[in-house]
């Protein structure tokens, strides 16, 4: 029994029989390439040669270099000034507010932070200054008080619909550039300030000083400007744009009373206007990259239509404002690159008016309000004198509006309606001084005289900015007394402690929505009013209508 037992058990382990009939299985090449000692070197050498090149290389490679980008600065124009060309970027010029003997001398060469801590030298002492009687003036450098932000890059953006020639450089190399001179297409301009000289003059150097002098300025004032021009640069966003909520700068909430209002075209309009009047431009002054990036970003918004060049983005505020920075900049500049843009952003204005009222509100076409009719109204004006010209049927309209909102036989205006009130009498005065009316009309004078009466209100600073210029262009005898009232609690007012200090922000109703950007930028073009020499804030503007 364990015999077979034994059997049986060796019969199951042993391997299955081959039959004698079938020949063995042959070998693939696979199989005998993978057994061939000669592939099998041949794998190793590849992986030995493989390891060693990539050891190689990464023996040869170098670290990144740091990152050296400069900001993106369309390419506007070539300086008007050849003796600009040689000016470093961080020199400024003096301005005094009395006649000096001998031309100013060039600005500080402090760093841009100390240039920065200077500017807002007076943070911490909330004392308000007192604007000082005219014997008491001295020569003030505006070096002590000019920040200029530190250059930075500018992230790229979607191309415009309109297209524009921009170029990587800095302000330096721009400033450079040599002058073309005006082309013919430019009409004659005024000269500045009624004098002869090349226009604009008056916003630089001491010739500032001068203006600011005989027009009731004050050292007081000059250095409020220059604070308040060192808050704006300090809070414009990398983009080039100012925001009405302050969005995209540096302030990070530090700053209160932000605005509400969206259009980032009438923001950064509002930021520009006070640098261009204080005689910064895209080509000369501390500010030039400030001005240049607002200006890149201005007109990078531009939207082609069939209207026209549109910078609305949701409201004709923006527009108007945008169009007048445009043609400012132009007049100070004389370069022709802002012709193409500044003639299809008028062509907007004009096909955008309410034909039936003459007038311009929100959007294009809508019966007009005053407010906004006023900003489109200063754009044609100044890029009429520009040599940027206006057709009379749009101008016909805007007498037909105001027309249809006065009361009392012209001296006093309302804002849809005819009304009596302070704010919307000023501009509406203001506007008929640019349609044709002089100081013989004797509702302007019965109206102006009327509004000054009460004296300068305290936190009305949209009604002071236009009444001021109202007084201003028609040489009126309370003028000097109303104006120091105005400066001196202008002064006053800016605040002088923290993050905020240089910037202002009143209790006015009609300005709220912009907040405190809105209402530094109003209160610094107030101050400037003694010589932003753009035509339409020179009698010579009122003298000469469309």
């Amino acid at each position: 029994m364990a015999a077979i037992f034994a059997k049986y058990t060796a019969m199951a382990h042993a391997p299955p029989a081959t039959p004698a009939s079938q020949p063995p299985r042959p070998t693939t090449w696979i199989e005998r390439a993978v057994a061939s000692p000669t592939c099998r070197s041949g794998y190793a050498s590849l992986l030995v040669h493989l390891l060693l090149g990539i050891s190689l290389t990464l023996a040869v490679l170098k670290p990144p270099a740091p990152d050296q980008r400069q900001p993106l600065v369309i390419a506007l124009g070539a300086a008007t000034d050849p003796a600009s060309a040689d000016q470093p970027p961080g020199d400024v010029d003096e301005v005094t507010l009395a006649a000096p003997a001998e031309p100013a001398a060039a600005g500080t060469d402090a760093s841009q932070e100390e240039a920065a801590s200077a500017a807002l030298v007076t943070a911490e002492d909330p004392t308000p200054l007192p604007g000082p009687a005219a014997a008491d003036l001295v020569p003030l450098p505006v070096a002590e008080f000019v920040a200029e932000v530190p250059p930075e890059t500018i992230p790229p953006r979607e191309p415009a619909e309109t297209a524009l020639a921009v170029r990587p450089t800095s302000a330096t190399a721009l400033s450079k550039r040599s002058s073309g001179g005006p082309a013919a297409t430019r009409g004659p301009r005024p000269a500045a300030g009624g004098v002869t000289g090349p226009p604009f003059a008056s916003r630089r150097g001491p010739a500032r000083g001068e203006a600011a002098l005989s027009r009731g300025g004050s050292a007081g004032s000059e250095a409020a400007v220059e604070r308040g021009l060192a808050w704006l640069a300090l809070h414009q966003a990398t983009d080039g744009s100012w925001r009405f909520d302050l969005g995209g700068c540096r302030c990070d909430g530090a700053c209160r009373d932000a605005g509400t209002l969206e259009s980032t075209t009438a923001s950064t309009a509002m930021g520009l206007l006070p640098f261009l009047g204080a005689g910064n431009t895209h080509l000369e002054g501390p500010y030039r990259e400030t001005v240049s990036r607002a200006i890149y970003y201005l007109l990078s918004r531009m939207k082609a239509t069939p209207r026209g060049g549109d910078f609305c983005e949701g409201t004709m505020y923006g527009h108007g404002t945008t169009t007048l920075s445009l043609a400012e900049a132009f007049g100070m500049s004389g370069d022709e690159m802002f012709v193409p843009p500044l003639r299809e952003a008028v062509r907007f204005i004009e096909t955008s008016q309410d034909l039936h009222g003459g007038g311009w509100r929100y959007l294009p076409g809508q019966a007009g309000d005053i407010t906004v009719t006023a900003w489109q109204l200063a754009a044609l004006k100044s890029a009429a004198l520009s040599g940027v010209e206006t057709s009379s049927p749009t101008l016909d309209g805007v007498r037909r509006f105001l027309d249809s909102v006065q009361t009392q036989k012209g001296a006093a205006y309302g804002y849809r309606t005819p009304a009596s009130k302070p704010c919307t009498s000023a501009i509406g005065l203001l506007c008929r001084m640019y349609t044709g009316w002089d100081d013989r009309e004797e509702a302007l004078r019965r109206g102006i005289t009327a509004l000054a009466k009460a004296g300068p209100q305290p936190t009305a600073i949209y009604h002071n900015f236009y009444l001021a210029q109202t007084l201003v262009q028609s040489n009126h005898p309370v003028w000097p007394r109303w104006n120091a009232k105005n400066r001196d609690q202008l002064i006053a007012q800016q605040t002088r402690i923290g993050h905020e200090a240089g910037s202002w922000f009143l209790a006015d109703p009609n300005t709220a929505p912009g907040g405190r950007l809105a209402h530094t930028s109003l209160a610094l073009l107030t101050l400037e009013v003694y010589y932003r020499l753009l035509p339409i804030y020179q009698q010579q503007a009122v003298a000469d209508p469309f």
